[in-house]
């Protein structure tokens, strides 16, 4: 028989960058510096699941358990072990900023990574992806694995959406990233509105070449490799007028020595990458005046890939 954990659990969800460029719907990167945790635990029925308290989070967030994807993936994990009888009660802090990082993603893989550790962890990784997964979908529109997948297993993901299953690939050391992360956001299904049903075959072709690349670079260890190949010819020339001053900041990313600068997921953050650490630190200090002078409203955020995703922090913490 399980064991089922009565007592308070603390868990972390990273953020995380679905498509790294070229791999539209398909690839997806955990990264570190940014995530979510929660804690919760599990007491007798009384008058449902609660969320105490939600705290970091740059936008309103549902206080409703029915329509919050944390509590909704990790509610579908309970009742799958057959604890409808027992409430669940947690508090959320917001660690993903913006749009574009996985931030819904992160609540529902931290919910169901809980649920699954408060319930005796009777379920397999497949599960409680399927179950984060379904949660978010309710949220967002749309059945998406790319994120949820780099959440839960870190490191970079492949995702067959059809057949809903995700894969981790492996993860890379020695990839240093920048985010910028505007106040402005943009939301997924705006963003997805502005791609075309067809696109040009060149492009199409160039998508697969580079995603076909990055995913040799996880697998040959290869930093430089990996950061020439996050490129987006296929759907950014589409989804960059969105997001104001996209282009100058591409540029001047580029002029200061990044391999490249791409959007993360759905924008409206953007991420520039370089396999030197001192050349993301020129980057931001070349970006950050262009971005003060235009009274551009955003914050920029070292990072590197995540290779742990998400894990237990704390097994006693208190609400």
């Amino acid at each position: 028989m399980r064991n089922i954990n009565m007592n308070p659990v603390t868990v972390y969800a990273p953020a995380s960058v679905g498509n790294i460029g070229p791999g539209f719907d398909t690839l997806g990167m955990a990264v570190t510096g940014m995530g979510d945790q929660i804690t919760g635990y599990l007491e007798d029925k009384r008058s449902g699941d609660r969320i105490l308290s939600i705290s970091g989070a740059w936008s309103e967030l549902p206080m409703d358990p029915n329509q919050n994807t944390a509590t909704i993936a990790a509610r579908t994990i309970l009742d799958m072990a057959g604890l409808t009888g027992k409430d669940l009660v947690i508090s959320i802090e917001k660690g993903v900023p913006g749009s574009g990082l996985g931030s819904s993603a992160a609540s529902a893989v931290g919910g169901a990574f809980l649920g699954n550790i408060l319930a005796g962890n009777p379920f397999s990784e497949q599960e409680v992806l399927e179950a984060a997964a379904n949660a978010e979908s309710r949220v967002s529109g749309g059945y998406f694995l790319d994120n949820v997948s780099a959440c839960l297993y870190g490191g970079v993901t492949v995702s067959i959406t059809n057949l809903k299953k995700s894969f981790r690939f492996g993860s890379l050391d020695g990839v240093h990233l920048l985010f910028i992360v505007p106040r402005s956001l943009l939301k997924t299904s705006e963003s997805r509105k502005a791609i075309p049903e067809k696109v040009p075959f060149k492009n199409s072709v160039e998508a697969i070449m580079r995603t076909a690349g990055i995913l040799t670079a996880v697998s040959s260890h290869n930093q430089n490799l990996f950061c020439e190949m996050v490129n987006d010819p296929l759907v950014s020339p589409y989804r960059g007028p969105l997001i104001p001053l996209f282009s100058a900041i591409r540029d001047i990313a580029v002029e200061a020595g990044a391999s490249n600068l791409v959007i993360s997921g759905a924008g409206s953050t953007m991420v520039a990458l370089s396999p030197n650490q001192t050349t993301i630190q020129k980057v931001q200090d070349t970006l950050q005046p262009f971005l003060d002078n235009q009274e551009y409203s955003a914050v920029l955020i070292p990072s590197t890939i995540d290779s742990k995703g998400a894990r237990i922090v704390n097994r006693t913490s208190s609400l």
